[in-house]
């Protein structure tokens, strides 16, 4: 794991566990708020913000009654605080499932990120545990008799999510540019977190890398 990016003259010098890597370029596709805590010399960031994430893996050992005989992957709950669940095993080939697990998730977008990173830390697994039962219930009443284990992950910078006057913030405009040796290429840099921005964003800064390399070969030969 990368844990310093220090500049040395053109390039700069990657330190990873005890080796360190000597880079003409960095791509730096981490969350962009890691950046000032990584690299030498960078400012704080200001305009990136992030929801924290509850995710939850529950094993069931057979399905709740008011399942149905026609099995979804994605189950989203209307009126509620979250993003209900998918069927961890819906790609499974086997004609008969019981035994299965559903993975449960919660982006505590309501009220603001740092309140919310707070309570993630404050409440613990059975304060969860039974938050996420409840939701379930309202559409599978057995829902408690089905589970026979809940495995619980707290994210506390999951997505980025865009607030307002985001689209014109001059903090991210700039890094998104793409100009000097070290690119950033998360997919905050979009102002939202979805798997095209990450694919854009990603290639982007390849491309960019690559015709600077080139270019960089073409004028020494």
């Amino acid at each position: 794991m990368v844990h310093k990016i220090l500049q040395r003259g053109k390039g700069f010098s990657v330190l990873a566990g005890d080796t360190e890597y000597q880079t003409e370029f960095v791509i730096f596709a981490a969350p962009t708020f890691l950046a000032p805590y990584l690299m030498e010399g960078m400012a704080p960031l200001y305009d990136f913000e992030y929801s924290p994430w509850l995710t939850a893996n529950l094993t069931l050992e057979h399905f709740p009654e008011s399942y149905g005989t026609d099995p979804t992957w994605d189950n989203v709950f209307m009126e509620s605080p979250t993003l209900g669940y998918v069927d961890a095993t819906h790609q499974s080939l086997r004609s008969h499932v019981d035994r299965t697990v559903w993975t449960f998730y919660w982006a505590l977008a309501d009220g603001l990120p740092s309140e919310n990173r707070q309570l993630l830390l404050n409440q613990d697994w059975n304060y969860w545990k039974d938050a996420i039962l409840h939701d379930l219930e309202r559409v599978h009443p057995d829902i408690r008799k089905c589970v026979s284990r809940i495995d619980i992950m707290r994210l506390g910078h999951a997505m980025a999510r865009p607030k307002v006057g985001a689209i014109f913030s001059a903090e991210r405009r700039n890094l998104a540019k793409m100009h000097g040796r070290i690119l950033f290429a998360n997919s905050d840099l979009s102002g939202f977190s979805i798997f095209e921005e990450a694919q854009y964003r990603g290639v982007h800064a390849a491309d960019r890398v690559l015709s600077q390399v080139a270019g960089t070969e073409a004028r020494t030969h």
